[in-house]
């Protein structure tokens, strides 16, 4: 039987830990850009994959696709994206990171790690096996959630 307190604690700390984690990082950070989670997430997401078409973004940071547009304009007009006309579909436009954008990135989690410098080595070291743990289990209410999904449109 589940417990609903411990089951709200879980949910308002899942919530806020990123929200806190950012407010820390907007008041201690001098970066150049308005700060985000999203940005961040498009900065992160463009870096890996190399270019995105708006669809993919949104689909890399659950974000709908309007939200994305808004979000991928105001990067643009900061410099820390472009848009590259796709090689084999003229239709698709594809973003990729500038070498500012991904200066802003770098400057980013260099704040990131000015966040967490005064920790000491062991909690540093808890830091990480929580938040992996977090991790590891919220992939699996996903993977556990889609699985239920896909039984649904099946029947």
């Amino acid at each position: 039987m589940m417990d609903d307190k411990k089951i709200d604690i879980i949910i308002d700390n899942i919530l806020s830990v990123k929200l806190i984690f950012f407010k820390a990082l907007l008041r201690q950070g001098e970066t150049k850009t308005i700060l985000s989670p999203a940005i961040y997430y498009v900065l992160t997401a463009l870096e890996r994959q190399g270019s995105l078409s708006m669809s993919n973004i949104g689909k890399e940071i659950y974000m709908p696709k309007p939200n994305v547009t808004a979000l991928i304009d105001k990067l643009i007009s900061q410099n820390l994206v472009e848009r590259i006309p796709d090689s084999k579909d003229r239709r698709i436009i594809n973003i990729k990171l500038t070498k500012k954008g991904l200066k802003t990135k770098k400057e980013i989690e260099n704040i990131f790690k000015e966040q967490v410098s005064f920790l000491t080595d062991k909690e540093i070291n808890e830091l990480s096996n929580s938040l992996t743990k977090a991790r590891n289990i919220i992939a699996k209410i996903q993977k556990a959630n889609t699985n239920s999904i896909l039984e649904i449109k099946n029947n």
